[in-house]
């Protein structure tokens, strides 16, 4: 990668970056050789386009309404825009991620790089994100709105939006990197998702409280605000104004507003204001980046030692674990049944599996966020003829949160799948136990979302219920199929320390809508066949017979997950026991 030698160049610099970069892309390229990498090339174009379509959406309405204040002299509600833009880029860091870094970047502090270098490389390695790039693109089209409407601005505009869309792309890269670091103990991943389910769900009740699209297109109608509850969000306001306006937008936005009245030097002032943030974000991603190429690792192997150290003094070592756990048979002389080995099985991977999800962020966020929605949509449509298909949609839209999960049972055991190859187990049992969460998960889902729909709408009708939960199961037992395969073949290492990291690949992600979106189709046609006959007895035999087909073939297929498994450990283990 480079040379040792007396003096260090410009030249050797540029040379590491070069190696670096060749690198990234030979191994980018070479993982689309290896089995399944064509689908995984196949799935990041369409989730590219599908992204591009909805970049392209936002890039248009920024430039327009840009160009629509700019038109009407009223520059300084562009605030408004360089807001929604800032936010917007931030949302969709967190929903998208980061970029995929084709190895873990820490591992270059073992080779001869300056400080600067190393944090020249962090920067920009996790710059060009989808987000980063819908936000620069954005701010572009601003500039643009602004030039067409007023052409005497549009050197000014390019500036500050340069500038603006410099300290956006800053913040971003700043942010995540602390936020990393602040995840590296579970306690705080814990804090960490209370806040930002406080948040999350905030933002949606506002949206469908004060969206007139979700009000019957009347912006006055609010349901339980009062004249005391308006003046205090005035009051909240005016007392926030003077802080936001010392905000990079607001600065960008009072930068402009001093072009347009010719004040050359106001416009400087306020762009070199703007790109101070800029300066200071990257300052404090500096000193982030200081501590990781001082060799600082963020796993929990330092805190383990402790606890290692506090369960061995209370005689909980996994050997004294076992042998209690084992007492109570030896005790009563019983020989251990295959059936009694297949529970055990089952009941230890299931409590293994439910902390998992109760420790990993996004997988939480998912299964709250439906009984939030059919909260705030029960209550929208409660009044309607057609709330009695809430329920049936509400169903659907938890097993969107659901089904994809199991299709990387093993992303979070990492090197420790070999263990399940090398234990007295078999595979079947391992699957069906972590199977199991994912249908308790849905079953927990769905008794919830009855008992909202129930109090807020009204019971839903028992046919209808029934044949909801019988399509569940059956589609379900088809997307296991699927699933177990997946997880075998094309895991994803999944790390909880890291923030807004993606649960399953992209063809994985892909196969999970479609087997979703065709089981609906049918389950939809069904529905409309029986209610223009007017047979509603006939839903819960016909969906039924749907569950049993559906559960019938996945159990059929954990006949054959063993041998699967063993044709395929060596993705499992290539993907999930690779450093980095």
């Amino acid at each position: 990668m480079a040379e040792l030698g007396p003096a260090w160049t410009a030249a050797k610099t540029r040379e590491q970056f070069r190696a670096i970069a060749w690198l990234r892309w030979r191994i980018t390229a070479n993982s689309f050789r290896r089995k399944g990498g064509v689908g995984e090339l196949i799935g990041q174009i369409f989730a590219w386009l599908m992204f591009a379509g909805l970049a392209l959406g936002l890039v248009v309405g920024a430039g327009a309404m840009a160009f629509v204040e700019a038109q009407r002299g009223r520059v300084d509600r562009i605030a408004w825009v360089l807001w929604a833009i800032f936010v917007v880029c931030q949302l969709l860091n967190i929903q998208l991620g980061q970029t995929a870094t084709t190895f873990d970047p820490t591992q270059l502090i073992r080779f001869p790089l300056r400080r600067d270098t190393y944090v020249a490389i962090r920067l920009f390695f996790g710059m060009l994100t989808p987000a980063n790039i819908a936000g620069t693109l954005m701010s572009a089209a601003v500039a643009v709105g602004i030039g067409v409407a007023a052409p005497g601005l549009w050197v000014y505009a390019l500036v500050v939006m340069a500038a603006f869309a410099a300290t956006n792309v800053l913040f971003s890269r700043m942010i995540f990197a602390w936020v990393d670091r602040w995840l590296s103990t579970r306690r705080a991943r814990e804090i960490f998702t209370g806040v930002i389910f406080a948040v999350s769900l905030g933002f949606q009740w506002a949206n469908f409280t004060f969206n007139p699209a979700y009000n019957h297109g009347h912006s006055s109608h609010l349901h339980g605000i009062s004249p005391q509850h308006v003046q205090f969000v005035e009051r909240l306001y005016r007392h926030a104004k003077p802080w936001l306006g010392v905000m990079p937008p607001e600065l960008a936005s009072t930068s402009l507003m001093k072009a347009k009245s010719a004040a050359a030097a106001g416009f400087a002032e306020y762009t070199l204001a703007v790109a101070m943030y800029g300066a200071v974000f990257l300052l404090v991603f500096a000193l982030r980046m200081r501590t990781e190429f001082a060799g600082e690792s963020l796993s929990d192997a330092a805190a383990s030692g402790t606890r290692k150290a506090a369960v061995e003094k209370a005689g909980r070592t996994p050997a004294r674990v076992a042998e209690r756990a084992a007492a109570p048979v030896a005790a009563s002389g019983m020989e251990t049944t295959a059936d009694t080995q297949v529970a055990a099985v089952v009941r230890t991977v299931l409590s293994k599996e439910m902390l998992y999800v109760r420790r990993h962020m996004g997988i939480l966020y998912g299964l709250v966020m439906p009984i939030f929605l059919v909260l705030i949509f029960a209550s929208k449509f409660a009044a309607r003829s057609n709330s009695m298909w809430i329920f049936p949609g509400a169903v659907a839209y938890t097993l969107l949160a659901v089904a994809p999960l199991s299709y990387n049972s093993f992303g979070y055991e990492a090197a420790g799948s070999q263990l399940y190859f090398l234990a007295p187990v078999r595979m079947r049992d391992v699957m069906l136990a972590k199977n199991l969460l994912s249908f308790g998960t849905a079953l927990g889902e769905m008794v919830l979302i009855f008992a909202v729909i129930s109090v807020m709408a009204g019971m839903p009708p028992l046919p209808v219920a029934v044949a909801s939960v019988l399509w569940a199961a059956g589609t379900l037992g088809v997307n296991m199929i699927f699933a177990n395969q997946r997880s075998i073949s094309t895991p994803k290492k999944v790390n909880p320390q890291r923030m807004a990291n993606k649960q399953t690949s992209q063809v994985s992600a892909f196969i999970a809508l479609g087997v979703l979106l065709a089981s609906a189709a049918v389950a939809a046609g069904l529905f409309g066949l029986v209610f223009w006959l007017h047979q509603m007895w006939a839903l819960t035999p016909i969906f039924a017979i749907f569950a049993a087909i559906g559960v019938g073939l996945y159990v059929q297929s954990l006949g054959s997950v063993e041998r699967y498994a063993m044709d395929h450990r060596e993705e499992l283990f290539l993907e999930l026991c690779k450093q980095g």
